[in-house]
């Protein structure tokens, strides 16, 4: 029997990046027939693109799965070494069980968390926190019987390993506090998805039936046939979106220069599309108003076509960031 996947799934059939370019050229494709979709329903207006657009940035805007991992990753990272003094405080713990408690040693190791050992050593944090807890818990019941007046586990010891302990409780728990917000902007990012793909599939529904008698347009507001052409049909080549940087807004009638061919092409629309055989190249973007952005060593490999998701600055903030360094008089 499968487990059911818990937590909100996707309601889109495709990447997260097609999506979005999905939903752009639909979108751009509505605004140029928007009299026959009026006519359909007067619900549609060039607010109701404006709207879901917007919606678009937004979810655009949001934290991606490798973004929101990087602070419990980061939060992880500083886990580990602490992780490994406590595991050192329960091997000398042990050997002063096994000194104090040679008749039931099995027992007492059992009692002072000993059990979790194996899974803490495999960044078991849970596990990690269960033993140490049950280990101090121990020591503070049996110190007297550990100690051995002074021929076996140093009073010393009881500070080390409660000092080490916190200090891995203070980090474990700001690790799971990251982990619970983590959990909380998926849930998020996922929803706003699939509020961007639920209100496209929407219109596309209707544009099936505004374009039923109209192949050609039909093909422009049917979302796999789209997807098909944003992800490729085994031609080499390049496919490329442009962005503002800070709005997440596509940037439509953008500019890309090739090297080498000297090739040079302005997008159609928010999306521009390089039909190349199989090199390595370099990619110059720009756009009115946006610093040129260059990208080196893109490899395309013939049957398909390579997609650049770019995002452009503005020109006004690459030269406030030039003056501010006094590269600018």
């Amino acid at each position: 029997m499968s487990k059911k996947k818990k937590g909100i799934q996707p309601l889109y059939g495709c990447s997260q990046q097609s999506l979005y370019t999905v939903a752009a050229v639909v979108w751009t494709n509505y605004n140029t027939n928007l009299a026959q979709f009026t006519a359909f329903k007067g619900k549609y207006t060039t607010a109701l693109a404006t709207t879901a657009l917007a919606a678009l940035a937004a979810a655009k805007l949001l934290p991606n799965q490798g973004t929101r991992n990087s602070l419990p990753e980061s939060v992880r990272i500083a886990l580990v070494p602490l992780g490994v003094t406590c595991l050192a405080n329960q091997r000398k713990l042990k050997s002063y069980i096994e000194e104090a408690f040679p008749t039931s040693t099995v027992a007492m190791l059992k009692s002072a968390g000993n059990s979790s050992y194996h899974a803490a050593y495999n960044e078991g944090w849970e596990e990690m926190n269960t033993m140490i807890t049950d280990g101090q818990l121990f020591i503070t019941n049996n110190t007297a019987d550990l100690e051995m007046i002074g021929n076996n586990m140093p009073t010393a010891f009881i500070a080390t390993y409660t000092n080490d302990k916190t200090a891995f409780e203070t980090v474990y728990k700001s690790y799971l506090l990251s982990a619970q917000a983590t959990a909380g902007e998926t849930s998020d990012k996922m929803k706003a998805n699939n509020g961007v793909y639920t209100t496209l599939r929407n219109m596309l529904n209707d544009g099936q039936l505004i374009f039923e008698n109209d192949a050609t347009r039909k093909a422009i507001f049917t979302f796999d046939t789209v997807l098909g052409k944003v992800t490729g049909n085994g031609t080499t080549g390049m496919r490329i979106t442009g962005s503002d940087s800070v709005s997440k807004v596509n940037i439509t009638n953008f500019t890309a220069s090739v090297q080498p061919g000297a090739e040079v092409a302005v997008a159609d629309g928010i999306i521009l599309e390089l039909k190349m055989s199989e090199a390595l190249y370099t990619v110059v973007i720009s756009a009115p108003g946006y610093t040129p952005l260059t990208i080196t060593n893109v490899q395309l490999t013939t049957g398909i076509m390579h997609r650049l998701d770019v995002e452009l600055v503005k020109a006004i903030y690459a030269y406030k960031n030039y003056k501010r360094k006094g590269l600018l008089q």
